[in-house]
Order: structure tokens, then C-alpha cells, then sequence
């Protein structure tokens, strides 16, 4: 029992540093990106903590720092063939920035929270429209004409076809920001088997190579453990 607590105590300390070590790399970013915009570091300190703040509350088990620090690896994978990397990060940052609304609008609260933060910190106003409008690219993750769109919805989608081990993390993480329940499932079942519809899951080549197979893989079997419920 003692090394069992003793395991759990290391684990727990373990990822709390990861979440530490990923927020301060995210924050490093944020303010690089936006400092030279002139606004004060009190005010840019202030603006990030609200947003850690949104993304560590209680409920947060999956849409956290996490997500947003794995969020970015894939970002950052394809920033070469981006056209605005900064724009696109600060979208990432702020895309999920509110959740849990009961009217579906989670993109467009969270696409109004960055308009008025983004302003606030003198970001131009035409990288702040397109900041937006990734935003609300990941209210259906639809094909775009425009490839950043298609490589930030790629990159938001990515853990679909993560490892089947990493996979059950985040479908157990899902579920425990939405709590157990049949409602639940008919509705997870629903935009699982709208994903598998789709021609393709991810709009790029470059995502579409790594993870589009493994990903069909996972949803399908998330499906089959939903009907066996």
C-alpha cells in the first residue's frame, strides 16, 4: 500500500511539473508574440492569467493546458508551411478559452474573448479578424480553401490519431468533463460517426499521412465500445 501511495505521490508530482514546464512555454510565446504590440507587462501578465485561469478550472480534465500544450506541438510541426505562425498560435491559445456553454457557442464566446483581449494588447485588427476566424474553424472542422485554416483544424484534431493507449486517455478525459451518462453517449456517438463520414478527417497531406489511418482505427472502436454499452 505504502509504494502503491508512494507511486501515485511521484506520478501526480511528475505531471504537475509537465503542466508547470508547459504553461511556462506557452506563456513565453504568448508574450514574445504580443510584446512588441506596446502593451505594458502588468497588463500582458494579467491577460494570461486569465486565460490559465479559464483553462484550470475544476471541470477542465481534458480542454486544459495540456491539450493546448499538445495543441501547439502539432502547430509548431508544420510552421514552416503556415503563412502567419503568430496569428495561428494566439487562436490556439484562445480556442477553447470558454466551454461547457449549454447553447453551443463555446467558439464563438471563446473567438469574442480573444477579439477583446487581442484589441487590448494592440494586435492589429486584421490579425485579430483572422485570429477569429480560426476560431470558429473549429465549430465544424470543415476543408478550407485558406491552408492555415486546414493546418490549425488539423492540428486541433491530431490527438484522434494518437496511440490507442493515448487515445483511452483522452476519451477517458472527455468523459470526465462531461460526466457518465447514456445522454453522453448517443451524443459522443453522434459526432464520432459525423468524423467517420467525412471523405477525409484531416484536410493536409502532412496530418493526413501521419494520422488519418490510425485515427479512423480509433474512432471506430471508440463507436463499437459505445454500442456494446
Amino acid at each position: 500500500m505504502k509504494h502503491a501511495f508512494l507511486f501515485l505521490l511521484v506520478m501526480a508530482t511528475t505531471l504537475a511539473n509537465a503542466v508547470a514546464d508547459d504553461g511556462a512555454r506557452l506563456k513565453a510565446t504568448y508574450l514574445e508574440i504580443l510584446k512588441p504590440y506596446g502593451a505594458d507587462e502588468a497588463l500582458l501578465d494579467r491577460c494570461w492569467e486569465e486565460v490559465v485561469e479559464a483553462y484550470t478550472g475544476p471541470r477542465r480534465h481534458y480542454h486544459n493546458l495540456e491539450h493546448l500544450a499538445n495543441f501547439e506541438r502539432h502547430l509548431h510541426s508544420c510552421k514552416d508551411s503556415l503563412e502567419d505562425f503568430e496569428t495561428a498560435f494566439l487562436a490556439m491559445i484562445y480556442h477553447d478559452v470558454v466551454y461547457f456553454t449549454t447553447d453551443g457557442t463555446n467558439e464563438d464566446q471563446s473567438a469574442a474573448f480573444a477579439d477583446r483581449h487581442l484589441a487590448l494588447l494592440g494586435y492589429p485588427a486584421d490579425k485579430v479578424a483572422r485570429c477569429h476566424a480560426l476560431i470558429m474553424a473549429t465549430k465544424t472542422h470543415a476543408g478550407s480553401t485558406d491552408s492555415d485554416t486546414n493546418y490549425f483544424v488539423d492540428a486541433d484534431m491530431a490527438i484522434l490519431g494518437a496511440d490507442p493507449a493515448a487515445y483511452q486517455r483522452y476519451v477517458a478525459n472527455i468523459r470526465q468533463e462531461y460526466g457518465a451518462s447514456p445522454q453522453f453517449d448517443r451524443g459522443r456517438q453522434r459526432v464520432l460517426q459525423h468524423f467517420l463520414d467525412m471523405d477525409r478527417l484531416f484536410k493536409t497531406d502532412l496530418f493526413f499521412d501521419r494520422f488519418e489511418k490510425q485515427a479512423r482505427e480509433n474512432i471506430a472502436a471508440e463507436i463499437r465500445s459505445l454500442q456494446a454499452n
